[in-house]
């Protein structure tokens, strides 16, 4: 959602609105005020920090391809069981990540 004071260029960079001051780049960058909101997006914003059940999630749907891994490797298809291990690698890194932003969240 864009706020009212800010438009898109095509390039995706914000500018403001026709008629408005545009502030020099001379001049001192002004902190954000309490009822704006800050430009820069937080990862501790994010629903999926804030739930545990996300990395929880992820993390047994890691079990599971390691599971269809080992059945592909015993059908013989190590093709398969090479792909199904490298997306539960990547399922393991998303979880372990989610797992500790969650934890710093916790924290405070």
């Amino acid at each position: 959602m864009q706020s009212r004071t800010m438009t898109r260029k095509p390039s995706g960079r914000p500018s403001p609105h026709k008629g408005k001051a545009v502030p020099s780049a001379t001049s001192a960058p002004t902190a954000p005020s309490a009822k704006e909101p800050s430009p820069k997006w937080d990862v501790q914003d994010s629903r999926s920090v804030r739930s545990g059940w996300i990395w929880r999630g992820f993390l047994i749907l890691t079990l599971l391809a390691l599971g269809v891994a080992i059945i592909m490797a015993g059908n013989h298809h190590p093709t398969l069981a090479i792909f199904w291990v490298v997306i539960a690698v990547g399922w393991l890194v998303t979880s372990m990540w989610l797992w500790r932003q969650h934890s710093r969240y916790m924290r405070g």
